[in-house]
Protein backbone atom coordinates (compact mmCIF):
# COMPACT_ATOMS: atom_id res chain seq x y z
CA UNK A 1 0.00 0.00 0.00
CA UNK A 2 1.58 3.33 -1.33
CA UNK A 3 0.87 6.12 0.85
CA UNK A 4 -0.65 9.10 -1.49
CA UNK A 5 1.67 11.90 0.47
CA UNK A 6 4.84 10.28 -1.00
CA UNK A 7 3.61 9.14 -4.65
CA UNK A 8 4.11 12.59 -5.92
CA UNK A 9 7.48 12.58 -4.78
CA UNK A 10 7.94 9.36 -6.01
CA UNK A 11 6.65 10.72 -9.39
CA UNK A 12 8.19 13.77 -10.96
CA UNK A 13 6.19 15.69 -12.91
CA UNK A 14 5.96 17.21 -16.25
CA UNK A 15 7.64 20.08 -15.22
CA UNK A 16 10.72 18.26 -13.74
CA UNK A 17 11.11 15.87 -16.85
CA UNK A 18 11.49 18.70 -19.03
CA UNK A 19 13.84 20.77 -16.68
CA UNK A 20 15.94 17.31 -16.40
CA UNK A 21 15.70 16.86 -20.54
CA UNK A 22 16.77 20.33 -21.15
CA UNK A 23 20.06 19.85 -18.28
CA UNK A 24 21.18 16.67 -19.81
CA UNK A 25 20.76 17.60 -23.02
CA UNK A 26 23.20 20.92 -22.23
CA UNK A 27 25.29 18.90 -20.55
CA UNK A 28 25.44 16.47 -23.59
CA UNK A 29 26.31 19.74 -25.53
CA UNK A 30 29.02 21.04 -23.45
CA UNK A 31 30.74 17.57 -22.78
CA UNK A 32 32.55 17.46 -26.32
CA UNK A 33 33.91 20.83 -25.80
CA UNK A 34 35.27 19.96 -21.97
CA UNK A 35 36.51 16.47 -23.71
CA UNK A 36 38.58 18.26 -26.15
CA UNK A 37 40.10 21.17 -23.50
CA UNK A 38 40.99 18.02 -21.45
CA UNK A 39 42.53 16.60 -24.23
CA UNK A 40 44.18 19.63 -25.57
CA UNK A 41 45.98 20.34 -21.72
CA UNK A 42 47.40 16.64 -21.60
CA UNK A 43 48.95 17.10 -24.99
CA UNK A 44 50.29 20.25 -23.36
CA UNK A 45 51.73 18.05 -20.17
CA UNK A 46 53.01 15.66 -22.09
CA UNK A 47 54.98 18.33 -24.77
CA UNK A 48 56.07 19.51 -21.14
CA UNK A 49 56.99 16.30 -19.58
CA UNK A 50 57.57 13.34 -21.72
CA UNK A 51 60.03 15.33 -24.49
CA UNK A 52 62.81 15.67 -22.28
CA UNK A 53 64.94 13.00 -24.41
CA UNK A 54 64.99 15.25 -27.69
CA UNK A 55 64.65 18.58 -26.30
CA UNK A 56 67.86 20.93 -26.12
CA UNK A 57 69.36 20.92 -23.01
CA UNK A 58 70.84 24.52 -21.58
CA UNK A 59 73.73 25.91 -22.18
CA UNK A 60 77.25 25.49 -20.19
CA UNK A 61 78.85 22.17 -18.68
CA UNK A 62 76.19 20.02 -20.49
CA UNK A 63 75.81 19.65 -24.20
CA UNK A 64 73.05 21.83 -26.12
CA UNK A 65 71.65 18.64 -27.71
CA UNK A 66 68.74 17.75 -30.61
CA UNK A 67 67.62 14.69 -32.06
CA UNK A 68 65.29 14.38 -34.85
CA UNK A 69 64.10 11.79 -37.44
CA UNK A 70 66.30 11.79 -40.69
CA UNK A 71 66.69 10.37 -44.13
CA UNK A 72 69.44 9.86 -46.45
CA UNK A 73 70.20 8.94 -50.24
CA UNK A 74 73.54 7.60 -49.99
CA UNK A 75 75.06 8.01 -53.68
CA UNK A 76 77.10 5.04 -54.17
CA UNK A 77 80.77 6.47 -53.26
CA UNK A 78 79.31 9.10 -50.77
CA UNK A 79 80.08 9.20 -47.00
CA UNK A 80 77.35 9.72 -44.34
CA UNK A 81 78.36 13.44 -43.11
CA UNK A 82 80.92 13.89 -40.87
CA UNK A 83 81.61 10.26 -40.61
CA UNK A 84 83.86 7.62 -42.66
CA UNK A 85 80.31 5.04 -43.12
CA UNK A 86 80.54 5.30 -46.91
CA UNK A 87 78.04 3.44 -49.50
CA UNK A 88 80.26 1.38 -51.85
CA UNK A 89 77.29 0.02 -54.39
CA UNK A 90 75.83 -3.00 -54.79
CA UNK A 91 76.84 -6.18 -54.97
CA UNK A 92 75.84 -9.86 -55.64
CA UNK A 93 74.30 -10.33 -52.17
CA UNK A 94 73.16 -6.85 -51.25
CA UNK A 95 74.31 -3.63 -50.29
CA UNK A 96 77.94 -2.70 -49.68
CA UNK A 97 78.76 -0.40 -47.12
CA UNK A 98 82.02 0.85 -45.46
CA UNK A 99 82.22 0.57 -41.94
CA UNK A 100 84.95 1.28 -38.96
CA UNK A 101 86.97 0.31 -42.23
CA UNK A 102 85.52 -2.62 -42.97
CA UNK A 103 83.07 -3.61 -46.08
CA UNK A 104 80.04 -5.40 -45.10
CA UNK A 105 76.70 -6.34 -46.86
CA UNK A 106 73.16 -4.66 -45.70
CA UNK A 107 70.01 -5.57 -47.02
CA UNK A 108 66.97 -3.88 -46.66
CA UNK A 109 65.94 -3.82 -42.89
CA UNK A 110 69.37 -3.82 -41.21
CA UNK A 111 70.65 -0.73 -39.42
CA UNK A 112 73.74 1.47 -40.41
CA UNK A 113 74.36 3.19 -37.22
CA UNK A 114 77.88 5.84 -36.84
CA UNK A 115 78.85 8.26 -34.47
CA UNK A 116 81.53 11.25 -35.57
CA UNK A 117 83.54 14.12 -34.03
CA UNK A 118 83.85 16.41 -36.91
CA UNK A 119 84.47 19.43 -34.05
CA UNK A 120 86.47 19.32 -30.60
CA UNK A 121 82.72 20.30 -29.27
CA UNK A 122 80.64 18.58 -31.71
CA UNK A 123 79.18 14.71 -31.73
CA UNK A 124 77.46 13.49 -34.40
CA UNK A 125 75.18 10.01 -34.08
CA UNK A 126 73.09 8.29 -36.61
CA UNK A 127 70.91 5.44 -35.96
CA UNK A 128 69.48 4.49 -39.34
CA UNK A 129 67.92 1.61 -41.12
CA UNK A 130 68.23 1.03 -44.88
CA UNK A 131 64.66 0.64 -46.67
CA UNK A 132 66.02 0.42 -50.25
CA UNK A 133 69.05 0.32 -52.44
CA UNK A 134 69.90 0.26 -56.05
CA UNK A 135 73.32 0.79 -58.29
CA UNK A 136 73.12 4.63 -57.98
CA UNK A 137 72.47 4.90 -54.44
CA UNK A 138 71.45 3.26 -50.74
CA UNK A 139 68.34 4.76 -48.79
CA UNK A 140 68.26 4.78 -45.16
CA UNK A 141 65.61 6.22 -42.44
CA UNK A 142 66.45 6.82 -38.90
CA UNK A 143 67.55 9.63 -36.22
CA UNK A 144 70.01 11.90 -36.03
CA UNK A 145 71.55 13.27 -32.85
CA UNK A 146 73.53 16.40 -32.78
CA UNK A 147 75.16 17.44 -29.72
CA UNK A 148 77.12 20.68 -29.51
CA UNK A 149 79.55 22.32 -26.38
CA UNK A 150 80.44 25.85 -25.96
CA UNK A 151 77.63 26.79 -28.44
CA UNK A 152 77.62 30.74 -28.92
CA UNK A 153 74.52 31.81 -30.79
CA UNK A 154 74.17 34.69 -32.95
CA UNK A 155 71.57 35.81 -35.13
CA UNK A 156 72.52 34.98 -39.02
CA UNK A 157 71.25 33.87 -41.77
CA UNK A 158 71.02 29.90 -42.76
CA UNK A 159 73.63 28.64 -45.33
CA UNK A 160 72.31 28.43 -48.74
CA UNK A 161 73.29 24.73 -48.43
CA UNK A 162 73.13 22.21 -45.78
CA UNK A 163 74.81 19.14 -46.07
CA UNK A 164 72.70 17.30 -43.23
CA UNK A 165 69.57 18.70 -41.94
CA UNK A 166 66.73 17.28 -39.77
CA UNK A 167 64.25 18.96 -37.54
CA UNK A 168 64.02 18.46 -33.37
CA UNK A 169 61.43 18.92 -31.18
CA UNK A 170 62.50 21.22 -28.18
CA UNK A 171 60.80 22.57 -24.74
CA UNK A 172 62.15 24.73 -22.34
CA UNK A 173 61.43 25.98 -19.11
CA UNK A 174 63.44 29.60 -19.21
CA UNK A 175 63.76 31.03 -15.83
CA UNK A 176 63.38 34.91 -15.61
CA UNK A 177 66.50 36.76 -16.96
CA UNK A 178 67.32 33.46 -18.74
CA UNK A 179 68.07 32.82 -22.52
CA UNK A 180 66.10 30.20 -24.98
CA UNK A 181 68.58 27.14 -25.02
CA UNK A 182 70.45 27.88 -28.97
CA UNK A 183 68.68 31.32 -29.17
CA UNK A 184 69.61 34.94 -27.96
CA UNK A 185 66.03 35.50 -27.23
CA UNK A 186 66.05 36.69 -23.36
CA UNK A 187 62.66 35.89 -20.94
CA UNK A 188 62.92 39.09 -19.34
CA UNK A 189 59.62 38.52 -17.23
CA UNK A 190 55.94 38.96 -17.03
CA UNK A 191 54.07 42.21 -17.92
CA UNK A 192 50.33 42.19 -17.62
CA UNK A 193 49.99 39.14 -18.23
CA UNK A 194 52.37 38.86 -21.49
CA UNK A 195 56.09 37.96 -21.85
CA UNK A 196 59.02 40.97 -22.25
CA UNK A 197 61.69 39.16 -24.50
CA UNK A 198 64.70 40.68 -25.70
CA UNK A 199 66.88 39.70 -28.31
CA UNK A 200 64.37 39.68 -30.93
CA UNK A 201 63.08 42.14 -33.85
CA UNK A 202 60.56 44.21 -33.72
CA UNK A 203 57.55 43.81 -30.71
CA UNK A 204 59.26 42.72 -27.73
CA UNK A 205 55.98 40.93 -26.22
CA UNK A 206 53.98 37.67 -26.47
CA UNK A 207 50.75 36.30 -25.28
CA UNK A 208 50.25 33.02 -24.07
CA UNK A 209 50.19 30.95 -27.49
CA UNK A 210 52.14 33.37 -29.72
CA UNK A 211 54.69 32.38 -31.82
CA UNK A 212 58.83 33.09 -31.08
CA UNK A 213 60.85 32.58 -34.63
CA UNK A 214 64.75 32.64 -34.33
CA UNK A 215 67.32 31.99 -36.99
CA UNK A 216 70.54 32.23 -36.39
CA UNK A 217 74.32 30.00 -35.85
CA UNK A 218 74.81 28.32 -32.49
CA UNK A 219 78.50 26.40 -33.80
CA UNK A 220 81.21 27.23 -36.59
CA UNK A 221 79.29 23.70 -37.84
CA UNK A 222 75.90 24.34 -36.63
CA UNK A 223 72.42 26.69 -37.70
CA UNK A 224 69.30 26.87 -36.31
CA UNK A 225 65.98 28.11 -37.26
CA UNK A 226 63.70 28.22 -34.40
CA UNK A 227 60.10 27.68 -34.71
CA UNK A 228 58.13 28.03 -30.66
CA UNK A 229 55.11 28.75 -29.01
CA UNK A 230 54.40 29.87 -25.88
CA UNK A 231 52.93 27.72 -23.40
CA UNK A 232 53.04 29.23 -19.64
CA UNK A 233 53.86 32.47 -18.85
CA UNK A 234 54.43 32.79 -14.90
CA UNK A 235 56.68 35.79 -12.98
CA UNK A 236 59.40 33.85 -12.57
CA UNK A 237 59.40 31.73 -15.48
CA UNK A 238 58.61 31.02 -19.07
CA UNK A 239 57.60 28.03 -21.08
CA UNK A 240 58.20 27.62 -24.57
CA UNK A 241 58.02 24.29 -26.64
CA UNK A 242 58.24 24.06 -30.87
CA UNK A 243 60.91 22.91 -33.56
CA UNK A 244 64.39 23.52 -34.09
CA UNK A 245 65.45 22.82 -37.93
CA UNK A 246 69.26 22.15 -37.59
CA UNK A 247 71.43 22.61 -40.64
CA UNK A 248 75.04 21.38 -40.30
CA UNK A 249 77.44 23.13 -43.01
CA UNK A 250 81.16 22.59 -43.21
CA UNK A 251 81.48 19.23 -42.20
Amino acid sequence: MRCGCFSRFLRPSNQLRSLAETRIFKIRKTLPRIVILGLVFQLALALVTGMGACASKSEGPEPLTYEGPYRIDLEAGQALPGTEVRYLGIGPHGARVLIDGHEVIRLSGDSIEAEARPHPTLKLRYVLRVYAYDEQALHAIGTMRVELWEAQPRVASLPSKSVARFTAPVTYRVPKGGVIPGTTVVFVGKEEGRAHLEGLPGYPYRNLGDSILWTGQVHPLVYLHATLRVLFIEDAWMTVLGTAEVWLSGL
